[in-house]
């Protein structure tokens, strides 16, 4: 009794076992689904959508994003401490060349000019008083020596009165170089002074190129230090966009490379920029080097700080053997493709699974570096199928002329 009880239970596991068996969907290993085994044994046929094998041109395209930062900014601050009396811009003001954004006080620097232009008028008029002493010491040498030529003067007259006129041309040195030490003095209070105008001052561009101001830092009234920043100038009229990029892309990428930038600030809007600065390194950190993409943005319809996504065309393949991408599936661990069997008659085909080495993605395509293959492919229903099965051909992929950017 026990023994024919158990031969049923064993019986029930292993008819339970077979049908789990059957009804098991295509593992990683390259197990075939109930459906495929149905297929390849014979049974229904797998309806199944395909698309053709061609050669087009084809561009591989690298996507990044990053951040939009102005072409140029600085920092204006004054050269010398004190009280802001007045700003004469606030963000978002344009601002030109040589234009004077800023005054401190500057009662002191105004006094101190005075002083200064007071002890140079008072040198001078030492100099003039030097020159005086100068003339009279040389006329009377000039007698002196005519009366020695004579012997109507001694030796020692004659020499008193060289001596008495070299000291005036010594004391006429003396004040000429007063009188410089004074102009000097007066030219480092004059620029002193000129240090609280603030003035907007950059090197390059055209001579009537504009900024504008983007943050200020202090307002009216407040105590600056000299060198403590008031406000910060950016160029709009040209923008960059900074993103990083791995050793994969490093290689490919080389200045001048035209790119495409999109912002979610400017949904359905496409702007031009080219590749300017790629940085000779990779950070240690992140193994990622810097990359600046210069944009025109003289229609003000981007700003620094919007994030944006980046296209680049770094390779352009000419006929090239690709594939729907749809068509690309993954069996026992490797990519391939379930090639149809063009040399089946009747309305039903039988598909081949090919492994295959890709080249460049597209949005819509693949190319297919090896093996070199021909006909067509299926691009929807590869999870029913194995090497071997039976497929009705359902509707297959229009045919493409040119695989263009985003393609």
């Amino acid at each position: 009794m026990m023994s024919k009880r158990l031969a049923t239970t064993l019986g029930i596991a292993v008819l339970f076992a077979l049908a789990v068996w059957w009804l098991l969907p295509e593992g990683d290993d390259g197990t075939a689904a109930s459906g495929d085994r149905r297929a390849a044994r014979g049974g229904p046929a797998v309806a199944v959508e395909v698309g053709p094998v061609a050669r087009r041109d084809i561009t591989d395209v690298a996507f990044y994003t990053g951040t939009l930062q102005s072409g140029t900014q600085f920092m204006l601050a004054p050269k010398a401490g004190g009280r802001l009396r007045s700003l004469l811009v606030d963000i978002g003001d344009r601002v030109e060349q040589g234009q004077v954004i800023a005054r401190l006080d500057d009662e002191e620097f105004v006094q101190n000019v005075a002083e200064q232009r007071a002890a140079l008028e008072v040198a001078q008029a030492q100099l003039e008083d030097a020159e005086a002493q100068l003339r009279v010491r040389n006329r009377s040498f000039e007698r002196v020596s005519d009366l020695r030529q004579r012997n109507l003067a001694s030796e020692s007259e004659f020499d008193l009165a060289r001596s008495e006129a070299d000291a005036a041309a010594a004391n006429v040195r003396v004040a000429r170089a007063q009188v410089a030490q004074r102009e000097a003095a007066l030219r480092g209070a004059e620029v002193r002074l000129s240090y609280t105008r603030v003035r907007a001052e950059w090197n390059g561009g055209s001579p009537d190129s504009v900024r504008y101001v983007g943050e200020r830092f202090v307002d009216e009234g407040a105590n600056v230090s000299a060198n403590e920043p008031i406000i910060s100038v950016i160029d709009l009229d040209r923008l960059r966009a900074v993103t990083f990029v791995t050793d994969r892309d490093f290689a490919r990428l080389r200045q001048g490379q035209v790119t495409r930038i999109r912002s979610d600030a400017r949904p359905g809007e496409e702007f031009e920029g080219r590749v300017e600065r790629i940085a000779p390194l990779l950070r240690e950190d992140s193994r990622q080097a810097r990359v600046e993409i210069l944009i025109d943005n003289t229609d003000r319809r981007l700003s620094p700080g919007f994030f944006v996504s980046v296209e680049v065309d770094v390779e352009h393949i000419e006929q090239a053997l690709v594939v729907p991408r749809d068509a690309l599936a993954r069996q026992g661990g490797h990519n391939g493709v379930f090639l149809v069997d063009e040399d089946h008659e009747g309305d039903e085909s039988v598909v081949r699974w090919v492994p295959v080495l890709e080249g460049v993605r597209t949005e819509r395509y693949v190319q297919i570096l090896e093996p070199e293959i021909e006909g067509r492919v299926v691009t929807l229903g590869q999870h029913r199928l194995s090497d071997g099965s039976r497929v009705r051909l359902t509707s297959e992929a229009p045919v493409v002329g040119q695989v263009g950017v985003g393609s």
